[in-house]
């Protein structure tokens, strides 16, 4: 995995810009950095050497030097397509899927994105035209971002504080970003904190010519088009799931897997040990007493026989952690499990330099709580009646009656979101518009879902509400941790249930084949419950979390957060309103509100 920066400038050469932009990507390629200048544009590129360690250097051309490229990535498919390629007359100087990319692009223009399946993020300068050509993955899962200046120059790069060190853009926040931050904990997939400097969004594909930028898609969603049966879409799912973990074990370095004792990461593993003469390496993390997925993760170690390494962390000092996430991330960012994450990863990189994880399977089988939930609340009357009354009964008994506090969730979903799709955004959202207007103190735009989230007509019941976390959270929050945390310290993390021919599959199929009103997962399970452990079946989602409530009463964060959230800090410069209310509540609105502070506190910006 690696680090890019590109400058597209027709009026002036910004070579040495676009080495100081891969300056603050060491991270990301430690192995290797280069840098190339052709007519109008500079690039810049850091290597993390994973395939082709000899000759796969970049910024790279084709022989003719009409294409030159910087890419992030890998493309899981690119043999085949090199040997299609060759077919077509296509020379090949090196053994690397970046190369692929070139021709492919020059064989069949904008249309090879149909054809990778594979993670990306590149740019590809065409010094015949003039003109760059720029992509992102379909789920997102390697970042891009851009900026646009007045004299009509393109700034790109793979993480923000390379963009921001050009000193061609400007630090003014975009408040309607850190609104949409209050609400979910994250910022959108299709924005940015800054108002000059905008991400890529997956699935995009951008177009640079003389100045003027076009941003199109060229792939989204579709779901619940196929008919089909549990046993015969079990049997698919089991081969495509397979071919996916295989395809993604390609590398010429070591590879292992986070481990993290639930259905989708144990999956992966048991699949991977199916592809592998030796044992494969697996990495986990606990923290005591207060959450331990230990049990269940050596559970799965234990009957593949894994190479296995078990990180506890019950003992953190969570104060400085919380610090340094706000320098890993270069935007606002709360996800709590984002402090394990980084901490297993750097802790899997002394032993590879690949990992598989599972991520992708809960958006795209129905494996959160709230799935279930919203197909209870598509079973029940839309009356707010009946919701007052099952919500006044169930608290009389106290939430006792668990099939009754049930019920009264899901009339209370019904009632108020009877769209699906409106009811998962409201399962994702920490603060209400209402509740967020009140911290800003004053007016300010608050954030609505635009297009890039907002399913089709066509796209029915349950499979509603499954688009939004598929083109919001997944990309926002999941894959964004998982990048930024691995790539901190030099580790490629690899999704096999994103691969591209398996996940269309998977959101092809019924709704009902995916989750019903008592649990999600329901084709996984079918497909592959085989290769768990029993300690595995009828679990439920964990993860890797955070005990955050321990976390937030710890003397020396509650210390941090005073000092980020007090009367003369930038927080209470951006935020007007009674932010003491909400920290009080200690609780993850509070952890929102104490992440906004140190964020603010160290890095520049102004509104």
């Amino acid at each position: 995995m690696c680090g890019i920066a590109a400058i597209i400038s027709p009026v002036a050469n910004r070579l040495e810009l676009v080495s100081v932009m891969i300056d603050t990507l060491e991270h990301r390629g430690p192995d290797a950095r280069g840098t190339a200048s052709v007519r109008d544009c500079a690039l810049g590129h850091v290597r993390l050497s994973i395939i082709d360690l000899s000759s796969g250097a970049q910024p790279m051309s084709d022989a003719s030097e009409r294409y030159w490229i910087t890419y992030n990535g890998e493309l899981y498919n690119f043999l085949e397509l090199r040997d299609e390629l060759e077919g077509k007359g296509h020379p090949f100087r090196t053994h690397s899927d970046t190369e692929v990319i070139i021709a492919a692009y020059h064989e069949w223009g904008r249309d090879c994105l149909q054809r990778f399946r594979g993670m990306f993020a590149f740019a590809l300068w065409d010094t015949h035209n003039r003109t760059l050509f720029a992509a992102r993955d379909i789920f997102g899962e390697k970042p891009l971002y851009y900026a646009r200046m007045s004299d009509g120059a393109l700034v790109i790069a793979s993480e923000i504080r390379a963009i921001l060190a050009s000193k061609l853009v400007g630090h003014s926040l975009d408040l309607v970003s850190v609104d949409a931050f209050l609400a979910f904990g994250y910022v959108p997939p299709d924005r940015t904190v800054y108002r000059d400097v905008a991400t890529l969004p997956p699935a995009h594909c951008l177009d640079w010519r003389e100045g003027n930028v076009t941003v199109e898609p060229y792939w989204r969603p579709r779901l619940g088009e196929r008919q089909i049966g549990m046993d015969e879409a079990a049997e698919e799912l089991r081969h495509l799931a397979g071919r996916a973990v295989k395809r993604q074990m390609i590398a010429d370095v070591p590879v292992g897997a986070f481990l993290s004792g639930g259905l989708d990461s144990s999956t992966i593993v048991a699949l991977m040990q199916e592809h592998s003469a030796i044992p494969v390496k697996t990495f986990s993390v606990g923290f005591g007493s207060l959450i331990n997925e230990l049990p269940y993760a050596r559970a799965v170690a234990e009957r593949y026989r894994t190479e296995h390494y078990e990180l506890y962390l019950e003992t953190l000092d969570v104060a400085g952690l919380i610090e340094r996430m706000s320098d890993v991330y270069d935007e606002p960012f709360a996800d709590t499990s984002h402090i394990p994450t980084f901490l297993v990863s750097e802790f899997a990189s002394r032993h590879v330099k690949v990992v598989l994880s599972g991520d992708g399977g809960d958006e795209l089988f129905g494996g959160y709580p709230w799935h279930s939930m919203l197909v209870r609340a598509g079973q029940v009357t839309h009356s707010y009646a009946l919701w007052i009354v099952a919500r006044i009964a169930s608290k009389l008994l106290r939430d006792r009656n668990i099939a009754l506090a049930r019920k009264s969730i899901a009339l209370g979903y019904a009632a108020r979101w009877p769209d699906p799709w409106l009811g998962d955004i409201q399962s994702h959202v920490t603060t209400s518009p209402r509740q967020r207007q009140k911290l800003w103190g004053r007016s300010v735009p608050s954030w609505t879902p635009g297009d890039l989230y907002r399913p089709g007509d066509d796209v029915k019941g349950i499979d509603r509400g499954l688009f939004f976390d598929l083109m919001h959270y997944l990309p926002g929050d999941i894959l964004v941790k998982v990048d930024r945390a691995a790539m901190a310290h030099g580790l490629e993390t690899r999704a096999p249930f994103l691969d591209r021919d398996l996940a269309e599959f998977a959101l092809s199929l019924p709704a009902a084949l995916k989750v019903d009103e008592n649990r999600g997962k329901l084709v996984l399970r079918e497909a592959c419950e085989r290769y768990w452990p029993e300690e595995l079946h009828g679990r439920g989602k964990q993860g890797f979390g955070s005990p955050i409530g321990a976390w937030m009463e710890k003397p020396d964060v509650a210390a941090l957060t005073r000092r980020v959230t007090g009367p003369k800090s930038k927080l209470r410069e951006l935020l007007r309103g009674p932010v003491d209310d909400v920290l009080e509540e200690h609780n993850y609105r509070a952890w929102i509100m104490m992440s906004l502070g140190i964020w603010l506190e160290r890095h520049e910006v102004a509104w």
